[in-house]
């Protein structure tokens, strides 16, 4: 199901902004006109995201140092380890998120 999470002009480029679409903690980064949205849970610790430092596609967790890249959800030193990524689209200069809908919501 496709959430509004915010409008498209309260975003600025290179910057980030929380969002809680059905409650979950969702980032959203803006990088060369695009907008990125992952979890903002470290998958280290679940510090939060939003607190950290963005370098280019990267984001960098401020507990631990784990660095991400905003694209995919990968952890740079290990692939394998990923944060949620969501599906986003822009309609009518308004951002929605895809959630995927679970059994007792």
């Amino acid at each position: 199901m496709w959430i509004f999470a915010i409008t498209e002009n309260e975003i600025k480029e290179d910057s980030m902004s929380m969002v809680f679409p059905k409650g979950l903690p969702v980032l959203l980064i803006k990088k060369a006109g695009e907008i990125y949205a992952i979890s903002n849970k470290c998958a280290h610790m679940a510090c939060a995201l939003a607190g950290g430092t963005l370098d280019g596609y990267t984001i960098e967790c401020p507990c631990h140092d784990w660095k991400y890249d905003i694209r995919t959800g990968e952890f740079l030193d290990a692939k394998e380890i990923k944060i949620q990524v969501y599906e986003r689209k822009l309609t009518d200069g308004e951002i929605h998120i895809k959630i995927e809908e679970e059994v007792g919501w």
